[in-house]
């Protein structure tokens, strides 16, 4: 029987990967690289979990089999609002969602004001989709901004 995983390369799309029943985590790297992925500094992590996972972690068994490959291991991620902005390190395996509610709980915003705000990439108007993975949208470094802004509302 195989192990059905999906990944996400850094900026790239979510993939679905076929590997053995029995596959661990070195076996995605080898099978990355045979992919022309560069892995000599890349580490998977488990979708929103804070530390990658040992060469020898289990792929199969997973509730939820989504995986995050990144070379970072925190992600700078800094978020506008207002006048503040607010710090803190991520796995780049984060999700939009979960990093939308740090946010909106550092803000100090109520659940009905929390739920009209979302995060969108400093300095344009690309509102992320919430199942997004924060590695996806590192440039620079190690480090990502956002502003926390309000939901467009429409009026109707």
């Amino acid at each position: 029987m195989k192990t059905i995983i999906f990944v996400a390369v850094e900026d790239q799309a979510i993939d679905r990967f076929e590997l053995g029943e029995q596959a661990v985590v070195a076996d995605l790297l080898a099978l990355l690289e045979t992919r022309g992925v560069e892995i000599a500094e890349l580490v998977i992590f488990k979708e929103d979990h804070d530390e990658p996972l040992e060469p020898h972690h289990p792929l199969h068994g997973h509730d939820h089999p989504i995986f995050h490959a990144h070379r970072c291991r925190k992600v700078e991620t800094k978020i506008h609002y207002k006048t503040e902005t607010f710090e803190h390190h991520f796995a780049p395996s984060a999700t939009i969602a979960t990093i939308t509610t740090w946010a909106v709980q550092r803000a100090g915003l109520g659940k009905e004001e929390a739920e009209e705000h979302v995060l969108q990439i400093h300095g344009s108007r690309v509102q992320p989709p919430p199942n997004a993975h924060l590695g996806a949208f590192v440039t620079h470094g190690c480090a990502v901004a956002f502003d926390l802004v309000r939901k467009k509302l429409v009026q109707g």
